[in-house]
């Protein structure tokens, strides 16, 4: 079965929200003229475009063509307050290490 609606890429999407924010056309024609599928999902492309400038969502989803996260752990991008937790971590995991290490040394 055919969806009757169609799958708009993110610039699309932006294209559409920034008509509607224009306020040159009502929300139901906006609806009709673009075949959006819900009021409910114009109304979540538009809360998004206003928090973030796009409607880019990105709740887990992956797929080819989507932006890349930064690695954080990579030191020479990290910031200075990244860079302070990490080093934290990595100690906290050492002496984590070492604990574990004595206790089965005690065990044996």
């Amino acid at each position: 079965m055919k969806n009757k609606y169609p799958k708009y890429t993110t610039e699309e999407k932006n294209k559409i929200v920034e008509e509607y924010l224009q306020g040159l056309i009502s929300r139901k024609n906006l609806l009709e003229k673009y075949k959006v599928a819900s009021d409910s999902m114009l109304v979540r492309w538009v809360d998004q475009y206003r928090r973030t400038g796009t409607t880019y969502d990105n709740r887990g989803k992956s797929s080819a063509g989507r932006p890349k996260k930064k690695n954080s752990l990579i030191p020479e991008e990290m910031t200075r307050e990244e860079l302070i937790q990490y080093v934290k971590a990595v100690e906290d995991l050492k002496k984590f290490l070492a604990y574990q290490r004595e206790q089965k040394k005690n065990t044996d």
